[in-house]
């Protein structure tokens, strides 16, 4: 491919709204274009790369016997009614409907078609296992999109689903399917950890996020270092077990009421009593599916919104606007609190059982409670907040270690989760009928090539592993007007066009200097420069991951690129 005849915009200055350093560089080197937040226009070194991922995922797949079909983009209300996930996606769910009125959803996941085609062709034992996938685009109404590709509007998912005769079956291929997710992204070039995960609105007896360790990632996730335990933040069980304390059961009522003049906040209070944020009660309002609940963690904790979704078992969660608090008229903004407060559901994370003498909200207006106790307040306890650095591993006791990480892939047992409810059998050996058992396997393709860009660049742009580069060779020629240095490089593109090589061929009469700096930006694993020894024969060879420069002669540098 000659550079005159491809287009690739590239960019000298940052985008404005681009924090993220891979997503600045695929602005920068001509990937994407932004044409809304979070939907953008994959221009055509995008399109290479994710042709290369697909590729290398295809292959695995293939392995997997798992295969490739293509889904429709809507679902139909009546088949999401089915599962009962026309309503568990919540707002995420893009919903339409058709000129008859008929509703259908934009899928954000196709766990119910893959089981309207096994449904249709597994039958018998004798068809089991049974496995199909699709890379597809798929769409979800982020509430904050950013970061470029990696939270997005629309992205582009490798999701694959298996059909089993057994729990015993499903096991067995969810392990190979893990392995082949780990053999991907090996093979793409990426260090990544598979952690223990919640299984979400997909449902099911457990999963895993295959995550890529990054400095700027969007997921903690836990790592115990003295055994193999490993978790999303949001799966880590925290306080499982914890003893109530003692002055929970006493009677007397000591606390006091303390008058706090516009004093709101965790920072603010702390500063206002002289004590630690561990001596306070945190009371959080939350809208679950239109009604309003409180969730109670210490001080110094956060809410887990996902555990806090499981205890309610509600469709949708999200903080509860300061007008739904308002119109409760049983407490104020900023001094929300457990005590004496009637007609609201109050839930407890496990720590705050054992805290004593702590200060938590009076539910009126610039005041608090100082010296509650749990037997002051009536709570339902459950594990509801995040873990912290340090804690105990769940596993071995030993203090865990967090990292920020970055989804790629995210594999799931559903066992028995979409079958049941949608009657799916098939005929058993002995002559009797079973319900299946399925398995859903996703990859983010955008989310990875981010990733292998953020784990292969430096301070001048991307540096591409080969299996995965657009280009392999970026073949410039300094001087267009240079009959030799023309000549030379049109016989090393045709020989590496003839060796099956992809290489661009950098024709234009831009500057050298903007030429070098476009081949760093855009990361092309060998720079092959065609400048004043071309009339000895000889050329320049850079080796873009370890910057190193050779002066060569044509012969010698084509053996390097295709070695």
């Amino acid at each position: 491919m000659k550079r005159s005849n491809y287009f690739i915009p590239t960019l000298k200055e940052k985008p404005s709204d681009i924090e993220q350093q891979s997503q600045v560089y695929m602005f920068r080197a001509g990937m994407l274009k932004k044409q809304a937040n979070g939907l953008f226009v994959y221009l055509p070194l995008m399109q290479r790369a994710m042709e290369k991922v697909n590729a290398v995922i295809k292959k695995h797949m293939a392995e997997a016997k798992s295969f490739e079909c293509k889904f429709p983009i809507l679902v139909s209300k009546e088949l999401l009614d089915s599962s009962g996930r026309w309503n568990a996606f919540g707002k995420e769910m893009f919903r339409l409907k058709d000129r008859s009125e008929n509703e259908f959803a934009i899928s954000p996941t196709n766990e119910e078609t893959a089981c309207f085609v096994a449904q249709t062709y597994v039958k018998s034992y004798k068809d089991l296992p049974f496995s199909i996938y699709q890379i597809q685009s798929k769409h979800r109404d982020e509430i904050s999109p950013r970061n470029g590709v990696m939270r997005a509007r629309e992205f582009t998912m490798k999701d694959a689903y298996s059909f089993h005769a057994s729990e015993e079956c499903l096991t067995e291929y969810y392990g190979k399917m893990r392995q082949a997710y780990l053999n991907i992204f090996s093979d793409l070039g990426l260090k990544v950890v598979a952690v223990s995960a919640d299984t979400g609105a997909m449902g099911g007896s457990g999963s895993e996020e295959i995550m890529a360790i990054s400095d700027s990632g969007e997921t903690d996730i836990c790592v115990c270092s003295s055994c193999d335990y490993a978790s999303n933040s949001e799966a880590v069980p925290c306080g499982i077990g914890k003893k109530i304390s003692k002055k929970a059961f006493k009677t007397v009522i000591s606390y006091k009421k303390v008058e706090t003049p516009r004093v709101k906040t965790i920072e603010e209070l702390v500063v206002f009593f002289n004590k630690s944020a561990s001596d306070f009660c945190k009371a959080v309002c939350f809208n679950a599916d239109g009604k309003l609940v409180i969730a109670l963690v210490r001080g110094d904790r956060e809410v887990n919104d996902i555990k806090l979704k499981k205890v309610l078992g509600c469709n949708e969660l999200e903080i509860a606007s300061p007008e739904m608090v308002a119109k409760s008229k049983k407490t104020v903004v900023g001094f929300v609190g457990p005590v004496g407060l009637k007609g609201i559901k109050i839930y407890a994370d496990f720590e705050v059982g054992a805290m004593q003498d702590f200060i938590v909200g009076a539910n009126e207006k610039d005041y608090h409670f100082d010296g509650v106790n749990p037997s002051d307040f009536k709570a339902e306890y459950a594990d509801l907040r995040f873990a912290v650095e340090g804690e105990p591993c769940p596993k071995c006791g030993i203090k865990t270690n967090f990292s920020k990480a970055t989804e790629l892939g995210h594999i799931f047992m559903l066992g028995r989760r979409y079958t049941d409810k949608l009657g799916m059998q098939f005929a058993t050996k002995e002559g009797g009928l079973k319900t299946l058992t399925m398995g859903c396997y996703g990859i983010g393709v955008e989310r990875t090539i981010a990733s292998i860009i953020e784990q292969h660049m430096d301070d001048k742009g991307m540096v591409w592993p080969q299996q995965i580069a657009p280009f392999l060779v970026d073949l410039i020629t300094v001087d267009v007007n240079n009959e030799e240095q023309i000549a030379l490089s049109k016989t090393l593109y045709n020989e590496l066009n003839n060796q099956n090589v992809n290489v661009l061929w950098d024709d234009t009469d831009a500057r050298p200097g903007s030429k070098f700096a476009d081949a760093e930006l855009i990361g092309f694993p060998y720079r092959l420069v065609v400048g004043r020894g071309a009339g000895e024969n000889k050329v320049e060879l850079v080796i873009r991951k370890t910057g190193e420069k050779l002066e060569l002669s044509p012969e010698e540098a084509i053996k390097i690129i295709i070695k």
